[in-house]
């Protein structure tokens, strides 16, 4: 009789527990609207880093084993999303006069799980820029990768390119780079 009334106790207890426990109200966030457009507009102060002649076996961009490297790496705020990562290389013939680039890339990307990103090719020649003193420079950037494709593969195609613009400093190796226009995250 005893081991009834207990047990018929922890059924009230729990029914009574069960009955009063607050239910907290459940906030869902809707997501990001499909396909947002954001007027991109970043600015960067940074240094940059040009590395001469160098070989480097796990780099496929080249058929050729040597290649003169162009890079620039730095965070930059975009209210409301954050604060992003910007990437710059450049890889470029190891030829002192030559202008040819083999490739260029600028990947602007919040966050390392699933990011927002975009990136693509830019039409600035920073070799040729740096060999010529430096100075101011424009150019653009073509999208051709980026978050917003994961819904819609062919989003960045009718997208103009990105403004690219700044100045490079060969002295105190310091640029200044600006990235503005419509895109997709």
């Amino acid at each position: 009789m005893k081991s009834v009334i207990k047990i018929a106790i922890c059924i009230l207890i729990a029914a009574w527990t069960f009955m009063s426990c607050k239910k907290e109200p459940v906030q869902i966030t809707p997501p990001a609207p499909k396909n947002a457009e954001y007027d991109l507009d970043i600015t960067l102060n940074t240094t940059y880093n040009f590395s001469d002649n160098i070989s480097d076996p796990w780099q496929y961009v080249t058929a050729e084993s040597n290649f003169d490297l162009t890079n620039i790496i730095g965070k930059a705020n975009l209210p409301p999303l954050g604060e992003f990562e910007i990437y710059v290389w450049e890889y470029a013939d190891t030829a002192t006069l030559s202008n040819k680039i083999y490739w260029d890339n600028i990947n602007i990307s919040l966050g390392h799980v699933d990011p927002l990103y975009i990136s693509g090719e830019h039409s600035i020649n920073f070799k040729k820029l740096i060999r010529e003193g430096g100075g101011a420079f424009n150019g653009t950037l073509k999208i051709t990768n980026g978050s917003a494709q994961k819904r819609d593969r062919n989003i960045f195609s009718s997208l103009p390119p990105l403004t690219v613009t700044g100045t490079l400093d060969v002295n105190t190796h310091l640029v200044n780079l600006r990235i503005k226009g419509k895109t997709y995250f």
